[in-house]
């Protein structure tokens, strides 16, 4: 049986991609994830948003978000979790990181209302 590590993300920018400098240039982003639904009790429409960051050490792809790509922009990132551990005043932190591979990224729409849900 094949096993597969990877995830696709699709949401709007909601912080300035930031790069941090160092041995190998690490870039970050965090991308708004909405999720709706109906609730089945009083049948009214819900939504709940998730902030999801994600991270490349790819020059390229971390230029490109940096240079090009602006808080309210679609972008579709897919990549690999990566499991990480760190010690944090003497307790193991373990953490499961999104590490960006491709991404495809869209301007902000500015020709619809701010409710409005893609179809």
């Amino acid at each position: 049986m094949t096993s597969r590590n990877f995830f696709v993300i699709s949401g709007n920018v909601s912080q300035k991609p930031r790069q941090f400098a160092g041995k190998a240039a690490k870039t970050v982003v965090t991308v708004a994830v909405d999720e709706f639904w109906t609730d089945r009790q009083s049948g009214e429409r819900k939504k709940r948003t998730e902030f999801l960051t994600a991270f490349t050490f790819n020059a390229k792809i971390g230029d490109f978000l940096v240079d090009k790509v602006n808080i309210g922009d679609q972008i579709t990132i897919d990549g690999h979790i990566r499991a990480n551990s760190y010690e944090k005043n003497g307790e193991k932190i373990y953490t499961m990181d999104l590490e960006i591979a491709r991404l495809d990224a869209h301007p902000a729409r500015t020709d619809r209302a701010p409710d409005d849900e893609a179809a």
